[in-house]
């Protein structure tokens, strides 16, 4: 039977195997280093905060940018002013698909709760 053959060779090269060897200072310092860490989970203040210094960075380099966040999608907002009028000359995402996805969230909000 070849079957066991295969199984016992398997098993004999695996017995004469070296064992591992143990992990170094500094392979341990490498696991445990913060960027192979998993990230934390991102906050709302968080992103308020980033928004915050994209708008005080923004402001030192060129003040046609505006930064904000939706409250109600929690989407980033940028928007193009004119500097004279301040009026918004283009805007990411655009007003349209702002209230598409706020659309989106209140179809899925009614499909929920009539499932449940």
């Amino acid at each position: 039977m070849s079957i066991g053959k295969v199984d016992s060779v398997d098993l004999a090269a695996l017995r004469q195997a070296p064992a591992p060897a143990p992990i170094t200072p500094a392979q341990r310092a490498t696991l445990d280093n913060p960027v192979f860490a998993p990230a934390p989970p991102v906050t709302q203040e968080a992103v308020a905060a980033a928004v915050q210094a994209a708008n005080a960075y923004v402001e030192s380099v060129s003040t046609n940018l505006k930064f904000s966040l939706d409250q109600e999608t929690g989407h980033t907002i940028v928007k193009m002013v004119d500097t004279e009028t301040e009026e918004v000359l283009r805007q990411f995402p655009s007003e349209e698909m702002l209230a598409i996805s706020k659309s989106i969230d209140r179809m899925q909000g009614l499909l929920i709760n009539r499932e449940a």
